[in-house]
This record gives C-alpha cells, structure tokens and sequence, in this order.
C-alpha cells in the first residue's frame, strides 16, 4: 500500500510537466511573439481594414516594432518583482499572442459556419481583453507583481498594438458601436483579478501564499537562487535524530589507505540547488573520494531543508563511533524471485544487503521493509543489517504483494549468508576521479551523472573476485542494468550489481520525470566501457582490508511528511481552482464569439 507522503510526492511530480510549457530559449518565444503579431496584423488587413490603401509591410514592421518595444517596456515597469527577467516577458508576449490569435481564429470560423459575419474589429478587441487577463494572471503569480501594479502593466502591450492595427478613432468607434461586447469582454480582467486573489490563497492555512511558494520554487529551478525556498521549507522543518552507517574498509599494507560504504539516513533533495540535493557529492568529497554513497531507506520526508542543516549533517560524521570491527567476510550471495534480486554480504557480524529488480523498477523502499530485514537479521544472529536501495531503475511504488516477495527474496539471501563461512578479504576502488582529468570531465559533462562521476568498488574473496558499480545518478534507464551485468560479464568481470546515489543535483530538467536518469543522455557503450576501465583498475588497486562499522547520530532538521501533504493539497486546490476559472473564461470567450 502507498503511503500518503508518497503519494503527496508522486502527485507532485505529476505536475511536473507544466514547468515544460515554456518554449525552451527567449529567442523561440521571440519568433512566436512576432509571427503570432504579423498574424493578427495580416488577419485584421484580410477582414477588418476598410481602408485598402493601408500597406501591409509598414503595418508589419510598426506591429512586430511595438511588440518588441511594449516587451521591454514590461521589462522596466516590472522591475523590483521577484522573478522579472527579459526571457520571461519574451515568454509571456508569446503566449498573449498565441492566445490573441486563437480568439480571432475562432471568431474567423464562426462566422464561416454561420454565414453571419460580425465585425472583425471586435474579435480583435476581444482577443486584446482576454490577453490582458492572461497577462495579469501570470504576472500576479509567477512574476510576484502587487496587483494594481500588475492591472496596469498588463494591458501596455495589448492596448498599444491595438492602436498599431486600429486607429484611435477606429478604436473608439469599435468600443461604442459594441459597448455591450466591450462590457462583457472586460469580464476577463475582472475574472483574472479574482483569480488572483483566490489562486493565492488555495493553499491556506497551511500555506499562506501559494503564489510566494510558487515565485520561490521558480527562483531556485531556472535562477539558481534557492534561499527563498530554503527559507520557506526550513521554516516549517522539524528537529529529527537521524542514524548513519559507514561501512569503512583499511588496508592492512603501506601507505594505508581507506574505502567506505556510506549510508545516510537522510534523503537526497528536495532539488537543485535546494538543501541536501547535491548529498551523496559532499559525503563523496567528506570522505576523500574514495567513497561510494548508496541510496538507504528513507524517503523524501527525510530531505534536508537547506544548505546550513546540510553543513550540520556533515560536521556530524565527524563525531563518528566504532561498533564494529573485524577482517573476514562471506562470499558474495544473489537471490532471484519474481522480478526482485537482492545481494548481499556480510563482514563479520554486519550484513549489507541490496535490492534491486531484474526488469521495471521501483520508488524508494519503504522504511518498513528495512525494519523487517533488520528484525530477521537480528534474529538470525547478525550484529548489525545495512539495507541499500539500488535504485536503479525506473519504476512505480511497489505494491502489497511485491513488497512481500522482496522480503522473502532478502530473508532467503540473509540465510543464506548466515550459513556461509568467512575468509580474509581485499578490496580494491577505482572513481573517475583517479584516471585523469580527461576521464573525469568527460564523465562529469553529462547531464545524467552527477559531480561524483562513477566508480567501481571489487571485493576478493575466498579467490573470488566481485565488482559493485555505483553512479552518482538520479536512477537508471531501466535496461541499462541488464546491459551493463551481461557485457562485462562477457569480458570477463563479475559485476554483480550497479547501483546510484539518487542524487538531485542533476534535477530540474526538462523532462517527464524532471531530470535524466542515467543512460538517458549517456550512451550505454559509453557507460559500459567507463565501468570495464574502473572495474580493470580496481582490481588492480586490490589491497587486504580489516573493516570497521562506523554509527553517527545527527541532529538536523528534515522537511518531515507534512510539509508535502500540505503542498500536495494547494497545488490540487489551485489547479482545481484554475481549471474551475479557465472552463468559464473559456464559455463566455465563445458565447460573446456567437453573439458578436
């Protein structure tokens, strides 16, 4: 069954794609700005000018003038707001004028159908109203304009290009020739006013202004700048005792050196650059970069809320404890049921176990699903259970029978691993970091990988040789897996399982998922042979290794699960909101097209 954070989370994530709405450049939106204008100016020479000595070309040139210059104007008299940059106003216009198009197109139309031709001129006036609705409504809640302020700026470029395409006179007339339509046309600005109003406060009492969420969220996504957003989540975080776990690996020769397994017990995100997204990088960087930081069982309420809790988590490990020692461990055991595989070892009387899927994926794992493997770990005589998430494919929350045979799949993979003997071990780590800065940027330049780049962990034991594969990702293409286990399999390296870091550093893409998994942007071939040279160096670099299991406490604040329920709640109620207002603005747009 779903939690309801996960399911506050998921819902989230669905809205995802209207940050996709946007043309990808300013320089897009420019082109659509102008050839939406020359539209409306060629449409109004075809069927609204009386006077057919009016040139074409010069109405062209004044009207894609004027759209351009009321663009920067907008620009000016929107200076001060939070979120007021030139490629959002080229964004605007562009859409206003698609819009402004639409409402003519449809006016064209009607008539045609109907065989009763209205006045052109009070399409055109219509669509200028309507534009001036829409303008106001996105500069009241995207760009955090004060509403009076945002009233009169929105109807600048609409009215001027009006006046481009009509004469003053022509205007005026229009207006009292069809003042019952003029009337009924202000309806849209009056409607946006009050969309406004409500819109900002559909997510009350929790949040208090859906629209300082919204300008903070769009501050951090396209402007880098996260401390509004820091600050509105971390005025609502909560004090949380969190437990972490540091599977550390000394070698025994000279120089001596170290390798560890890290396991937070928080989440990465909520974003970049909000908070802990960049986390498995900075504990990466923490312990040397010699380091791989798999993903534990938490969830997205665990999210560190800002850069100054990021910093308290870190300096916690500093205060790290020993609870156990000790220099043998097990084979490496694998489980296959249903879709699940789980692999697992244990060294000494600390077991890690990871679960992972052979086809399709699956959400973060529950914390439930831990708790139960510990419980049977401690039962079966283990010290201590370290639970990874592999993460590495993509998927959907499990559901009440998955999670059961995973948990079968991991209890028969920690019997297993009980009755195993244990020998001395060598461990050896290779990172992209280590094999020259040519490697490493070439790594580093993909947008699915985040700053920690790859590495390959390889394990030697009773004269087995055993590799893990981790990626500093946000998750895997779904046949990336397979691919990578088989192919080098086939050349010779037993890989028995990749795994990422669920970073968000290399979120806030645009994308369904809103970043690239791993593989996405990255050519398999290209993954494959990165891992084959790190897997070849790491087993060259094989040292024997005692081991130590390392506990640290922290106390930070987290997001905790309320704050996305509350957040999942505004967002349903605005967008239920706006939808309530775009299917009556949308019924009166076409009733005053019938009846003009």
């Amino acid at each position: 069954m779903v939690s309801e954070q996960q399911d506050s989370v998921t819902n989230i994530h669905k809205r995802w794609s209207i940050t996709r709405l946007n043309p990808s450049s300013y320089k897009i939106s420019v082109s659509i700005s102008i050839a939406f204008a020359a539209l409306i100016i060629t449409l109004h020479f075809l069927y609204g000018s009386t006077n057919r000595d009016n040139n074409l070309f010069s109405s062209l040139f004044y009207g894609v003038s004027v759209v351009l210059a009321a663009s920067i104007l907008d620009y000016i008299t929107l200076r001060g707001t939070p979120l007021n940059k030139i490629s959002k106003v080229f964004h605007v216009s562009a859409f206003g004028n698609l819009l402004w198009s639409t409402v003519l197109g449809a006016g064209l139309a009607i008539d045609s159908l109907s065989g009763v031709y209205g006045s052109f001129n009070i399409y055109l006036l219509e669509g200028m109203l309507i534009t001036t609705g829409f303008r106001l409504a996105i500069f009241t809640s995207v760009f955090g304009s004060g509403l009076i302020r945002a009233v009169g700026v929105s109807l600048v470029e609409p009215l001027v290009f009006t006046l481009v395409v009509l004469t003053p006179g022509q205007l005026y007339d229009t207006i009292l020739q069809h003042s019952a339509s003029f009337l009924f046309s202000s309806f849209f600005v009056f409607w946006a006013v009050l969309w406004s109003i409500l819109a900002d406060k559909a997510g009350r009492p929790h949040v208090l202004s859906t629209f300082n969420l919204l300008q903070a969220f769009l501050s951090a996504w396209t402007e880098q700048k996260g401390g509004k957003m820091e600050e509105i989540v971390e005025a609502r975080a909560k004090n949380r005792r969190i437990k972490s776990y540091v599977l550390k690996f000394i070698s025994t020769g000279i120089p001596q050196r170290d390798i560890s397994v890290v396991i937070p017990g928080v989440h990465p995100g909520p974003f970049k650059p909000i908070g802990g997204s960049n986390l498995p990088y900075e504990l990466f960087r923490f312990f040397g970069k010699r380091a791989i930081v798999v993903h534990g069982a938490s969830d997205h309420s665990f999210n560190i809320p800002s850069k100054n809790e990021l910093e308290k988590y870190l300096f916690s490990f500093n205060g790290a404890t020993v609870s156990n020692t000790g220099s043998t461990c097990t084979d490496v055991v694998q489980i296959k049921r249903a879709r699940f595989v789980v692999t697992g070892i244990s060294f000494g009387g600390v077991v890690l176990i990871m679960l992972s899927t052979t086809s399709g994926g699956m959400e973060d794992v529950s914390a439930e699903i831990t708790s139960n493997l510990q419980e049977y770990a401690c039962y079966l005589g283990f010290s201590k259970a370290l639970v990874a998430d592999s993460h590495n494919a993509m998927g959907g929350p499990l559901s009440a029978e998955e999670q059961h045979s995973l948990i079968s799949c991991a209890k028969e993979a920690l019997d297993n691993i009980k009755s195993s003997p244990q020998h001395q071990f060598s461990v050896g780590f290779s990172t992209s970091f280590d094999h020259g800065t040519e490697t490493r940027l070439q790594v580093q330049s993909r947008e699915d990988i985040g700053q920690g780049g790859l590495a390959v962990l390889a394990i030697k034991v009773n004269d087995q040789r055993y590799a893990l594969g981790w990626a500093d990702s946000n998750n895997i293409e779904s046949h990336i897996r397979a691919s990578v286990l088989s192919n080098l399999s086939i050349r010779g390296f037993n890989m028995v399982e990749i795994c990422t870091s669920d970073t968000h550093y290399t979120s806030g893409k645009r994308t369904k998922q809103g970043y690239y998994p791993l593989g996405s942007m990255t050519n398999i071939k290209e993954i494959i042979d990165q891992l084959e040279r790190l897997t070849a160096h790491s087993f060259d670099d094989i040292k024997e290794c005692s081991f130590s299991l390392l506990s640290v406490d922290s106390e930070i604040k987290v997001m905790g699960k309320g704050q996305f329920d509350d957040y999942s709640k505004a967002l349903d109620r605005s967008m239920n909101l706006t939808k309530v207002f775009l299917g009556i603005a949308g019924s009166v747009a076409f009733s005053i097209l019938l009846l003009t």
